[in-house]
């Protein structure tokens, strides 16, 4: 009768957890989509953690809906798509999107509390030497196409790594400039030629906290079991805790 009962509680769906306890919850923003990066597939791969986080979301693809108003109604900001925009066609240069006020507002939404997950290209071709880059610790590197490789965790004491194992995926492999220390570096990523970089970190910023973990070009690696793991586990990590 005991291994019984104990079998059915394992079996019961966990709906005691403490993001179920309360009405108060963290409020999303997530700015998705570029050229290379569809917005269908980026909402339909982090919608599945937000809904089990309880967090609910407001995704925008107009860089412009990213200010200063926006983040004031929100507590948690994630970014998945790269800094430029191509405001004149494909065939002419591109523009780099993000003025000095959104990255003034970004600054001062993580030191006064917000909470900051960036995913994959989120790192690559904003302004340089602005606040944007400063607040996240790293810098473009580029990628080769997408292949197999593995995401090996470097920190597996880190609440943002719980329960987090290596993986293998199909992605493209961005080979992030990295330029924290050690302590804040939780996974790499690892070709099977053996290029390797920072594929994941964290650190405190003010009142708030930032993570950044670099998958997410396909769906598959959106979608992987341990991403979403690491997805989860990050909104936890970096909502206000207040």
């Amino acid at each position: 009768m005991v291994l019984l009962l104990l079998a059915a509680a394992a079996a019961a769906p966990q709906n005691s957890s403490s993001v179920y306890q309360t009405a108060q919850r963290p409020r999303a923003l997530a700015l998705i989509g570029d050229r290379y990066h569809s917005p269908v597939y980026i909402r339909d791969g982090l919608a599945p953690a937000l809904l089990r986080e309880n967090i609910p979301v407001t995704f925008i693809e107009n860089t412009e809906a990213l200010n200063s108003d926006s983040l004031r109604e929100h507590q948690i900001l994630i970014i998945l798509r790269d800094g430029m925009n191509w405001l004149n066609g494909y065939d002419k240069p591109h523009v780099k999107w993000m003025t000095g006020a959104q990255q003034q507002a970004i600054w001062d939404f993580v030191h006064n509390g917000g909470g900051f997950l960036a995913l994959h290209n989120a790192q690559g071709l904003y302004p340089p030497d602005g606040l944007y880059y400063k607040l996240f610790g790293g810098d473009y590197g580029g990628h080769p196409k997408p292949y197999v490789f593995t995401v090996r965790v470097e920190n597996r004491n880190h609440p943002v790594t719980a329960g987090v194992e290596d993986f293998e995926i199909f992605d493209e492999q961005h080979t992030v400039k990295y330029y924290l220390d050690r302590e804040h570096l939780l996974l790499r990523s690892i070709a099977r030629d053996n290029l390797a970089a920072p594929a994941g970190w964290w650190r405190d910023m003010g009142k708030g906290r930032f993570v950044y973990l670099a998958p997410g070009h396909t769906s598959d690696a959106l979608g992987h079991p341990m991403m979403q793991r690491l997805i989860r586990n990050a909104l936890r990590w970096i909502a206000p805790r207040h």
